[in-house]
């Protein structure tokens, strides 16, 4: 059976209609949050906005927005003259999930790392790290099931960090800035709580980062095409009356509802610039400044990455408050990503987007593995047999099969 697209017309049109007057909608809204956002860009109001959020915080009123540091919300920053001499690094991760019906259960994670020696002219370095899990104790969880998807995927994410902290460590003598980035957001949302192990596995991840800041690391999340709403949140924060600030009201965004905050750094920041700095007023980042301290809350910017002429790129920079504190090691990481995001076409930046060719586990790859593994598995006399559920797939894949019924 194949798609039929034709019964998707009629859905397809609505599809179209519906995005439109949605556009519509976000235009009032977009105008309505400048309207706010220009009523309190004076600097003079920044200790008005900070008592607004923590009042919020306070009343425990659910606040998930944003609070400005120090700078101005309305304020843009151009970055700093391109060092010249750096060291980047940057990490990606991919993974083979666990196939119950394949004939071996397992799963792999492959973490890609390059290391860039800008102003040197030295090729790249690069590091790939495949680890194959197969003991029981790796893929049975606590309650004695199989392991699950997120839990693998919350493994890859801390094995990301941890394979960034080791590769940075041992550089941390090379010429600085040192720039470690992460093709993710700093704060780790998809070691959430179903995933068992998430106390544990979230040690981990503090214990690399604060391995990171041992080194004085430039450490940076990086959000292409960012969907985040924390600074329209802080908006709609600050325009209801204090005496009306409470959970209810703080559930959505009111009349801001939908709207996104790159629509607002759309038009705000040129080519190169970025945004104030804000931090996310998240439970997770909450927790993770009460595990290690004030040097790991996470702070983020957005940033322009677009060449002059071209329609705004924007990103999210997620950042540690070590980082955050030192403005100059903020306008020099700017001017590297900046940099970075114009040695290819599509604005991102390269290193991330060789990391991520290094880590990707391709189709082909993973067949070969799984023969491979089953060559090994015959040659010590362990039958090899998929299910006959993979059976079946497998040969829909290989082409279409007529199936009688009996």
């Amino acid at each position: 059976m194949t798609l039929e697209f034709h019964k998707l017309t009629q859905q397809i049109e609505q599809m179209g209609s519906y995005l439109a007057a949605r556009e519509d909608e976000a235009a009032d809204k977009l105008e309505l949050a400048w309207q706010i956002m220009e009523a309190y860009s004076s600097e003079e109001f920044l200790p008005l906005i900070l008592e607004r959020v923590a009042d919020a915080l306070a009343k425990d009123a659910g606040y998930r927005g944003a609070r400005p540091i120090d700078e101005p919300i309305m304020n843009t920053y151009p970055p700093a003259q391109l060092p010249p001499s750096a060291t980047i690094l940057a990490t990606d991760g991919s993974q083979i999930a666990p196939n119950p019906h394949g004939a071996a259960f397992y799963y792999l994670i492959n973490t890609g790392t390059i290391v860039l020696h800008h102003g040197s002219g030295e090729p790249p370095e690069v590091i790939c790290e495949p680890f194959l899990y197969y003991e029981d104790e790796h893929l049975r969880l606590p309650d004695r099931g199989p392991i699950t998807g997120a839990t693998v995927a919350a493994r890859r994410t801390v094995a990301e960090m941890s394979a960034l902290a080791e590769q940075t460590w041992l550089r941390r003598g090379e010429p600085r800035p040192l720039v470690a980035l992460l093709d993710n957001p700093l704060l780790p949302f998809g070691i959430g709580k179903e995933v068992p192990e998430r106390d544990e596995l979230q040690n981990i991840y503090l214990s690399a980062i604060s391995r990171l800041l041992e080194t004085r690391a430039l450490l940076a999340g990086y959000t292409d095409r960012p969907r985040s709403r924390y600074v329209v949140g802080l908006l709609h924060l600050l325009s209801l009356e204090p005496e009306n600030v409470n959970r209810t009201t703080l559930a959505t965004d009111g009349r801001l509802e939908g709207l996104e905050d790159k629509a607002l750094f759309h038009y705000l920041l040129r080519p190169g610039e970025r945004s104030a700095l804000f931090v996310q007023m998240s439970p997770l980042n909450k927790e993770f400044k009460s595990r290690a301290g004030e040097t790991h809350e996470i702070a983020f910017f957005y940033l322009n990455t677009a060449a002059p002429g071209q329609a705004p790129t924007l990103a999210r920079v997620e950042i540690p408050m070590w980082v955050a504190e030192d403005r100059r090691a903020i306008a020099e990481l700017q001017a590297l990503l900046y940099h970075q995001c114009h040695q290819v076409a599509s604005r991102y930046p390269y290193v991330l987007t060789r990391a991520h060719e290094l880590a990707l586990i391709k189709s082909d790859e993973a067949r070969q593995l799984n023969v491979i593994i089953e060559v090994a598995m015959a040659r010590y006399g362990v039958a090899a047999e998929e299910s006959e559920k993979q059976l079946g797939k497998a040969a829909v894949g290989r082409r279409r099969t007529r199936f009688e019924v009996h």
